[in-house]
């Protein structure tokens, strides 16, 4: 609670002001020493209202409640106070599709005036908002939601919209269908945090929230949320946190995919490109452009084996990606070779039987099976981290793949069923690396 909204209580509406004013006899040709009088008056309400707030302050929760149980005896028509875990706060803020979180940046830089705001501790234990969302709202149709304005990922920026973020932190479903008849709205309490150093991207119960790399006026993160029924009472939500972006198929079929040339084949061309999305354009951290990472971007491009990523980087593609901003590293994917499969058969079965290895070693050449020592033969891979992020210039004078003294061997001899990719990342030999940016390069 700040003094401001405790003289919004107290000094009411114009209206009662005015009717105040004429009982007691103050007309518009009052003298000037009765409004010094005035002057006064309200010099002695501030003066209790700052006894009252030291009051508040120092007493515990019963000193707390009693307070603001006279603050709302006394306000007339002014809005009233609730205690919200400890704390006193204005509620009954309505949600507006991209207008209500102002109130959010409103209130920290009210709460940065107080000397509590200095302690760096109490900065994460910032005011408290209840913001009641009326039930249209809860939607995935809501513009807010479908222009995905929604940056971080448990505490986020000031300016993400709420349902967005209630749909990322797993409160609500992301669903075009509007909310039963039976709910009239849902009220959320928020606690309003300071700006962070970056947030991050993450994929949530089918909603992805963006990144960003700077702080941003304020922060918030969702305390708690309720249904509130038409007919009274209240439901208690629980978030669903643990829900992230699963490893995924990678195709991602093109057009030359398309064999049959009837008309209705032709019209599934497009179709079949609903796959591709459209690419977005960042810079990297040598301020390069490079692709924004997609699952479809690394995805094979169809069933012939010529299509697949895999195929690419053993004819001399490498892949290059970067992670995101606080621990933003370079990493390179590319093909190691050739290694021969093992046969199945542990070492000490073929020292006691040399004779009958070298037996059928013999009789599969004698009888013309070339494709049999052929067919033991892997694709490798090679997964390293970069030890310092160079110009695309500065790496082709050096040598695509990058030679050793410039990488770091993270993971070698890896098969592609090894490397999975989701739509946040790539799971390497089971660690996960969040992806902001992808790249191919190649020797030629």
């Amino acid at each position: 609670m700040t003094h401001g909204n405790l003289m919004i209580g107290i000094l009411r509406t114009r209206k009662e002001r005015r009717m105040w004013i004429q009982e007691t006899g103050m007309t518009k040709g009052v003298n000037t020493m009765t409004k010094n009088l005035m002057i006064l008056v309200l010099k002695e309400i501030q003066r209790k209202i700052r006894i009252l707030l030291e009051v508040y302050s120092a007493g515990g929760w019963h000193a707390q409640r009693e307070v603001v149980k006279h603050l709302n005896g006394n306000l007339g028509s002014g809005p009233k106070c609730v205690m919200v875990k400890g704390k006193s706060e204005v509620s009954a803020i309505v949600y507006k599709a991209g207008e209500c979180m102002q109130e959010l940046l409103k209130s920290w830089k009210e709460f940065e005036a107080t000397p509590d705001a200095r302690n760096a501790e109490n900065q994460q234990n910032g005011p408290t908002l209840e913001i009641r969302i009326p039930a249209e709202f809860v939607t995935s149709t809501n513009r807010q939601v479908k222009g995905a304005q929604l940056w971080g990922t448990d505490v986020y920026t000031n300016d993400s919209d709420l349902v967005a973020v209630l749909m990322h932190t797993g409160y609500c479903s992301p669903t075009s269908s509007p909310p039963p008849s039976a709910i009239q709205e849902l009220r959320a309490t928020v606690r309003v945090l300071p700006p962070q150093d970056s947030y991050t991207s993450t994929l949530r119960n089918n909603v992805r929230s963006r990144a960003w790399g700077a702080g941003i006026g304020c922060s918030f993160r969702i305390e708690r949320c309720c249904i509130v029924k038409k007919g009274g009472g209240a439901i208690d939500l629980e978030p669903r946190l643990s829900h992230t972006s699963a490893v995924e198929p990678t195709l991602a079929p093109v057009a030359v995919e398309r064999t049959m040339t009837t008309r209705a084949a032709a019209s599934n061309a497009l179709r079949q490109q609903r796959f591709v999305r459209e690419v977005t354009i960042q810079y990297n951290l040598c301020n390069e452009p490079w692709l924004k990472y997609s699952i479809s971007i690394v995805a094979d491009k169809g069933l012939k084996k010529s299509l697949y990523t895999s195929a690419r980087l053993k004819k001399g593609e490498v892949i290059y990606l970067e992670t995101h901003f606080n621990s933003s590293r370079r990493y390179e994917l590319c093909f190691s070779g050739e290694k021969p499969r093992s046969i199945g058969s542990n070492s000490n079965a073929s020292d006691l039987e040399p004779e009958k290895h070298q037996n059928n070693s013999h009789h599969h050449l004698q009888n013309g099976d070339r494709g049999a020592t052929e067919h033991e033969l892997r694709d490798v891979f090679r997964w390293s981290r970069c030890k310092k992020a160079m110009p695309e210039v500065a790496m082709r004078s050096i040598g695509i793949p990058l030679p050793a003294e410039q990488v770091e061997v993270l993971q070698d001899n890896l098969e592609w069923e090894d490397v999975q990719w989701s739509q946040t990342g790539v799971w390497v030999s089971g660690k996960e690396y969040p992806l902001a940016r992808v790249h191919f390069l190649s020797a030629n």
